[in-house]
């Protein structure tokens, strides 16, 4: 989810409510923590109640500020997240008739927590083998404790949804260092230092049944689901969603009427939801297709021509043309570039470094 767009929602106000009162009861001055995030004490009091999501953010970051060395209260901030806190989403976690069911649900991004990107991790027959979390739009300072409270969420997660120790094989953090106590359902190797929170497991485990789901439950709970997704695609993140839909196809989604089709909406009413967050279909197409074509010509080596056929270019001139324009330069060139060590040599987009925690 974009900084941009999470900013433009509104989410419940549970996690402001739970980082509240363990800085109240840490004796942290929380108050001054609310008012710098301009959040009203009694908004946090109402249950079922929502928030901007930019005074989210920015609570989250007057959390981190003042807990910076206590990871103790980041581990107690993380084990107030339970499935129940999600909602729909949550339930359809809980019923999960297998793991692969659990991590599809999981990675389905559309209302996922705020900059925050799940990705089920495969092998190459298809079959997943762990699940990965990142976080590309984050403030640097608030990923370490995302990275704590999504540990803190998935790993007892899937051992109460296994019936007791999950069998993982490998788990990789983005972390210098992880607390024990954040290790309570982790009984194998550590690998810090990664580029991003990897939970690994033996592939075969990921279709066992699993000994609390329920699948019938489990698909009401997955519909009832999409109908929050589908009521947000009607008044929330439409930018976000043609993204989305743009990624999922470039070759096909590259106009206005294409993507109205896949989202079931008409054109003119796509146009005017976008109309109403300030953007316009042809910015987000070209910011999709430019990070799109910058990740395949850093992270692939195909050539320049299947890049474009890809992308949905006629031909490869067309791309080269729209690539300069987006990044300044030749896409022969940014990948020359990008493989010297430059993340981002486009002087339109600024990539946020990794680091080491």
């Amino acid at each position: 989810m974009k900084l941009s767009s999470y900013q433009n929602l509104r989410v419940p106000n549970f996690s402001v409510h739970n980082l509240r009162q363990i800085l109240e009861e840490a004796d942290l001055d929380w108050r001054t923590a609310l008012a710098n995030a301009e959040i009203d004490p009694n908004a946090l009091n109402r249950p079922g109640s929502t928030i901007p999501a930019r005074k989210e953010l920015a609570f989250q970051l007057q959390f981190v500020a003042l807990t910076r060395d206590r990871v103790d209260l980041w581990v107690r901030a993380a084990r107030a997240y339970t499935t129940s806190t999600y909602g729909a989403r949550g339930m359809a976690l809980a019923t999960a008739p297998t793991v692969a069911a659990w991590a599809e649900v999981a990675s389905a991004t559309d209302n996922a927590p705020g900059l925050l990107e799940i990705t089920p991790l495969r092998v190459p027959d298809g079959r997943v083998a762990g699940i990965e979390f990142t976080y590309p739009d984050a403030p640097e300072e608030l990923i370490p404790f995302s990275v704590y409270r999504d540990l803190c969420t998935a790993t007892p997660s899937l051992a109460w949804l296994y019936g007791g120790t999950f069998p993982f094989t490998r788990v990789e953090v983005p972390l210098a260092e992880v607390s024990p106590e954040a290790l309570t359902y982790v009984s194998c190797t550590i690998d810090c230092c990664a580029e991003a929170l990897r939970l690994w497991w033996d592939p075969a485990i990921s279709t066992e049944e699993l000994p609390f789901g329920n699948a019938f439950q489990h698909e009401a709970w997955v519909k009832a689901d999409a109908q929050i997704i589908d009521s947000f695609r009607a008044t929330g993140d439409w930018p976000h969603t043609v993204a989305k839909a743009i990624r999922a196809a470039p070759n096909l989604n590259r106009t206005l009427a294409n993507v109205a089709a896949t989202l079931r909406v008409s054109p003119r009413t796509l146009q005017r939801k976008l109309e109403l967050t300030g953007d316009d279909f042809a910015r987000v197409r070209d910011e999709t297709l430019s990070d799109l074509a910058c990740d395949l010509l850093s992270h692939t080596d195909h050539s320049v021509s299947e890049i474009s056929r890809k992308l949905g270019y006629a031909d490869p001139a067309s791309f080269t043309m729209a690539f300069k324009r987006w990044r300044g330069m030749p896409p022969t060139a940014f990948r020359e570039a990008s493989r010297y060590g430059d993340k981002d040599p486009g002087h339109q987009h600024t990539e946020r470094p990794r680091s080491c925690w």
